[in-house]
């Protein structure tokens, strides 16, 4: 059923209008939207504490002060776990970067509320045709149901949760990628930004590196004592457990269980193909037409003119051909005397696969009877095939062996889960139940747990939660999939808190010398740049590099360097500029300025128009966003706690 016009959509057109003729909008928002929800499913925007504080609200739906730092946390981890040793917390103790995640949550609640306004549904079919297709799920090239739950079971996610994540996504897209899509790059801005992207600027550098100062700064007990006083959040160590747990593994369960030959012969027979290429024959055959519902005096005369064909056939076999051409009823074999070419299994009728299949290569069968009439068939290729069971026996032993130990992993699946649960506060019980090992961690943290089972993300999520790190309770056996249940228990923990001084005292000391040497490097670099926009002699020589050539695109050069550098105006030069980095402080020296010629090229025009364009829906999205916010209406609590 069509979904009627509401006033939103009349205001979704208006909007895009508004968009589509005003670039001022572009600016409102400096973070574009990521458009899958990759660690934050839409309904948690809906689940606020009832009476909790909210750090924004954004039309009707408040976004609390605990769903914040969920994602403070969750941005944490994510960036702990993509950077390892190489995090360091001043990254994410600043203003900016809370103000970016809140800013983040704010933009996803107003396209969540665009969604539901605007009634943007996605059918079921659309979803599973979407997942249908998805290379993770696939098998020979077919969706597989099996890699589907053992994909889903990793992640920690039912059915139920993955086909919601997916239909959300593919609602964000319904609403949003017609805005990037619809971008056009016109020909005159086009033009002009073809010019400044070929736009040459040759460039010196003088480096003020932070290492250069680390000498200079002396820093005493004292000071560093301060340091690590003033910053306490930079010294924080994160919650931590040791666990007990125990692994049901269906690998663990082969030695348990007795195959036999006949168990090895049945699951040979059951997956023949498995032992070699499926078996495929090239046959002709001789049709006499008689369908089953003729009269039997009509099926006895078809029945005895194939009988006379055969003696035919067998008194002088090299004349088949010869003889399909002439007398075979299935038009689409005889003018090619019989033949069928290659065929597998389940193709032919059953009568004539039996037959074919029974026939050794150049042999002629006796009369075969189908639906269709009576045969008269000679095989006269042979393709693939499967290797005997005497020669796979061992193999087949082996599988049958795991098949065993996979039902009896079904079987005692249950059964582990209700002993875990009446264990209660225990899992010895439960590992000499069942014969399995009770293992144990060392500490870990959430963002670093040891490789393997504890690594899940489930497990992490259960083993963490409030409720097992308070009562210390068996945690629910968890299906990992491909054949693996684990259950653990925590003994030890460790909440989240500031490290003593004496502990980081050495870390505390190489970050506050680093951080000294750094606004060293800023203010050296800063006062030879003064010195040298006034015409004057730095105070400290100059160690300029050899002028290189430059573009916007030219690698190796921060955004912030490169929004300086080719800020500079062309009427004094050389021109200097100055700018920050990680690294400490840079400056450029601006020689000269070139806009070469450029030749008309249609692939390269085309290559650049596509960029651009892309370039424009970005910016339609920031504007379009910005519009959801602005209709939505948007409250930030002051009193939220956005600065360290």
């Amino acid at each position: 059923m069509a979904v009627p016009f509401s006033p939103f959509h009349y205001w979704l057109i208006i909007m895009f209008d508004a968009v589509r003729n005003s670039r001022k909008f572009v600016q409102i928002i400096l973070v574009l939207i990521a458009l899958t929800f990759a660690l934050f499913g839409m309904d948690a925007y809906q689940r606020m504490g009832a009476g909790e504080p909210a750090a924004a609200v954004v039309g009707k739906v408040e976004i609390s002060n605990s769903r914040f730092d969920q994602a403070l946390r969750e941005q944490e981890y994510a960036m702990r776990d993509q950077m390892g040793e190489a995090f360091d917390r001043s990254m994410i103790e600043n203003p900016e970067f809370r103000a970016g995640v809140l800013d983040r949550l704010i933009n996803e609640t107003a396209i969540r509320s665009a969604i539901i306004e605007g009634r943007i549904v996605v059918p079921d079919s659309v979803v599973q045709e979407y997942i249908s297709k998805q290379a993770e799920f696939q098998e020979n090239g077919h969706f597989s149901l099996t890699a589907y739950d053992v994909m889903l079971r990793s992640m920690g996610m039912t059915r139920d949760a993955y086909q919601q994540r997916i239909r959300e996504t593919l609602a964000q897209q319904q609403l949003l990628m017609p805005v990037l899509a619809s971008a056009l790059a016109p020909k005159g801005s086009l033009a002009q930004w073809r010019k400044l992207e070929s736009e040459q600027r040759t460039v010196a550098e003088w480096r003020f590196d932070n290492e250069r100062f680390k000498a200079e700064v002396k820093l005493d007990d004292a000071s560093v004592r301060k340091f690590y006083d003033d910053h306490p959040k930079r010294f924080e160590a994160p919650e931590q457990v040791k666990v007990e747990y125990v692994v049901l593994r269906t690998g663990d369960l082969q030695g348990q269980v007795e195959v036999t030959e006949a168990d090895a012969r049945q699951w040979y027979d059951s997956n023949r193909d498995s032992f070699g290429s499926p078996e495929k024959l090239r046959a002709s055959h001789i049709l006499v037409q008689s369908a089953e519902g003729d009269k039997s005096e009509d099926r006895a005369a078809a029945r005895k003119k194939a009988e006379d064909l055969l003696t035919q056939v067998k008194a002088q076999p090299g004349k088949f051909a010869e003889l399909a051409q002439k007398s075979s009823d299935d038009p689409g074999s005889a003018s090619k005397g019989g033949d069928l070419g290659f065929f597998g299994r389940n193709v032919m009728a059953k009568p004539f696969e039996d037959a074919v299949f029974a026939l050794k290569p150049q042999e002629i069968s006796g009369i075969v009877e189908t639906q269709f009439g009576f045969h008269i068939i000679q095989l006269t290729d042979k393709r693939g095939g499967v290797k005997p069971f005497e020669q796979v026996k061992a193999e087949a032993l082996a599988q049958a062996r795991k098949q065993a130990a996979s039902r009896r992993f079904a079987e005692q699946a249950d059964a582990f889960s209700d002993e875990v649960l009446k264990a209660q506060d225990a899992l010895q019980p439960v590992a000499e139940k069942f014969g399995l090992k009770l293992e144990q961690s060392d500490w870990f943290a959430r963002n670093h747990a040891p490789e393997g089972v504890l690594a899940n993300p489930k497990l992490l999520a259960a083993v963490f939660s409030g409720e097992s790190v308070r009562n210390r309770l068996n945690i629910e056996a968890i299906d990992l999939g491909d054949g693996t249940m684990v259950t653990a228990r925590v003994l030890e923990y460790k909440p989240l808190h500031v490290q003593a001084f004496e502990e980081v005292k050495g870390v505390a000391r190489m970050i506050a010398e680093g951080e000294a040497a750094a606004a060293l490097a800023q203010v050296n670099g800063e006062e030879a740049l003064e010195a040298l926009r006034k015409g004057e002699a730095p105070a400290q020589k100059a160690a300029w590099s050899a002028s290189r050539v430059m573009t916007r695109g030219t690698a190796g050069v921060s955004a912030a360097a490169g929004k300086q550098i080719f800020g500079v105006k062309s009427d004094v030069l050389p021109a200097y500029v100055g700018v920050k980095d990680d690294n400490g402080f840079a400056l450029y020296r601006v020689e000269k300025i070139e806009v070469p010629q450029l030749e008309e090229n249609e692939a390269e025009q085309k290559a650049l128009a596509s960029q651009y364009a892309s370039m424009l829906g970005q910016e339609d999205l920031r504007a379009f966003i910005a519009g959801l916010r602005d209709r939505a209406g948007v409250k930030i609590n002051q009193q939220t706690p956005v600065a360290d």
